[in-house]
């Protein structure tokens, strides 16, 4: 493949599926220029490779880098260097969207269970920001945003069994009444805690079915706040 194909090709990851109007508008392009790029009525020479990289904000040699050259190209077009696909994540992020992980943990709504560890990410949700803040969430950081399941039943009239739940790894203590993701001697739990005269707290299962617990005294040395559950993303059948 030859330098301008190589080039075209990065140039395309770094789209990432928007269409030629959208990325042109993002990053203040000519319309037009793009179109020719794209269509290959026009080619993408090593200067303008480089202005292209400064225009979108991209890190140098994301289209040309200083490694090994290109055969195929004009001598006095060689690149020193190789394509590097320019990453979505990066593209992405520029446009406002972040990525939250999706834990391959699940915490009991009902009797407990034992923490997995160590975490793994098992797939990642994009969304966002702005959604984010239409939904009049709070958080402390984006980085400390995750997804886990629910296992149970005692939270149903709130969230279901195997429902997704965004919370807050940040939140690591109780500063208001809330669903908490919380151990209790060595179980996990998702539970509405809820804070009581004289320090003690009363874990609550939304779901009516199951009693109000209460937790005081030398018991309150066993519970630790892992994250507050944010907000429930299932899927209703209507």
């Amino acid at each position: 493949m030859d330098i301008y194909k190589q080039r075209i090709k990065a140039l395309r990851h770094a789209m990432a599926g928007l269409s030629q109007k959208d990325f042109a508008n993002q990053f203040g392009l000519d319309a037009s220029y793009l179109s020719q790029l794209l269509n290959g009525h026009r080619q993408l020479g090593e200067k303008a490779a480089a202005t292209l990289e400064a225009k979108i904000d991209l890190l140098p040699g994301t289209l040309v880098a200083p490694d090994q050259s290109i055969e195929a190209a004009p001598a006095h077009e060689k690149p020193q260097g190789k394509v590097v696909p320019i990453g979505k994540k990066k593209v992405m992020e520029s446009l406002g969207f972040i990525t939250i992980p999706h834990l391959n943990v699940a915490a009991s709504m009902g009797s407990g269970r034992v923490p997995e560890h160590p975490i793994k990410v098992i797939r990642d949700i994009t969304v966002h920001l702005d959604w984010l803040k239409t939904q009049g969430l709070a958080f402390s950081s984006t980085e400390n945003l995750a997804i886990i399941n629910g296992d149970g039943d005692s939270m149903n009239g709130t969230f279901r069994d195997g429902d997704s739940l965004l919370v807050d790894r940040g939140i690591t203590e109780i500063r208001t009444d809330a669903v908490y993701v919380f151990t209790l001697d060595g179980d996990l739990f998702i539970k509405r805690l809820q804070r009581m005269t004289g320090g003690a707290l009363r874990m609550i299962s939304d779901n009516p079915v199951y009693p109000a617990i209460m937790i005081e005294g030398s018991d309150l040395e066993k519970i630790h706040i892992q994250a507050r559950v944010l907000l429930v993303w299932n899927a209703r059948k209507l």
